[in-house]
């Protein structure tokens, strides 16, 4: 890497179970197209393939996300998803449910979803980290047509995962002591299934 142009995303792999590392192929450039990527998230699909979310600082605001079939390398120009309002900000993707074990597929992805914050400003590439919103896909990604909002105030890095009964757990950055970014009154443990999720309109698993 040139060392003038610090920013990229990689992933970093094992093939024996840890014993041993490697750096994968960059999967997401520094460009003026996708400035400062960093923060990767990621999942693997139904089809095998590895899709990987990834955090940029570009005024579209939008979340980045790019395919490879093995993890590692030929990975998929990034693409910008137009569902995944991007503030600047951590955050997390994880699958909660596969067929054949289930009927459906699907994935969960959280974020601070501010675009509808009082304090949107248009003309900022930073957004307000508030309205912590969690949202569900049933086409490995494609779209996103299921969102609730977890916490509608200031709330800003979150991480999930999956217990084996379907309750999904969210750490997350909650409530701000100042207006200064990362100024976090505390960490916040929820937890929530498919049925809260929906509203009703699904069972938990």
């Amino acid at each position: 890497l040139d060392p003038s142009d610090p920013y990229g995303s990689h992933l970093i792999y094992s093939d024996d179970h840890g014993q041993t590392w490697r750096r994968g192929e960059l999967l997401v450039r520094d460009s003026e197209a996708t400035p400062n990527p960093s923060e990767t998230t990621l999942v693997q699909l139904a089809d095998g393939r590895v899709m990987a979310n990834v955090r940029s600082e570009s005024r579209r605001n939008r979340r980045l996300v790019a395919f490879s079939a093995d993890g590692a390398s030929g990975w998929s120009e990034p693409a910008f998803d137009e569902s995944l309002f991007e503030p600047v900000c951590f955050a997390s993707l994880v699958r909660l449910s596969a067929q054949p074990t289930h009927a459906r597929n699907r994935l969960l992805f959280v974020h601070p979803d501010s675009r509808h914050s009082e304090r949107f400003d248009p003309e900022r590439v930073s957004q307000p980290r508030e309205h912590l919103t969690v949202h569900l896909s049933y086409d490995e990604g494609r779209t996103w047509p299921v969102a609730r909002v977890l916490d509608p105030g200031p709330s800003g890095y979150a991480d999930m995962a999956v217990t084996t009964p379907g309750t999904v757990l969210c750490l997350y950055e909650r409530g701000a002591t100042t207006d200064s970014m990362g100024a976090t009154a505390s960490l916040t443990l929820a937890r929530f299934d498919l049925a809260w999720l929906t509203d009703g309109q699904e069972a938990a698993l």
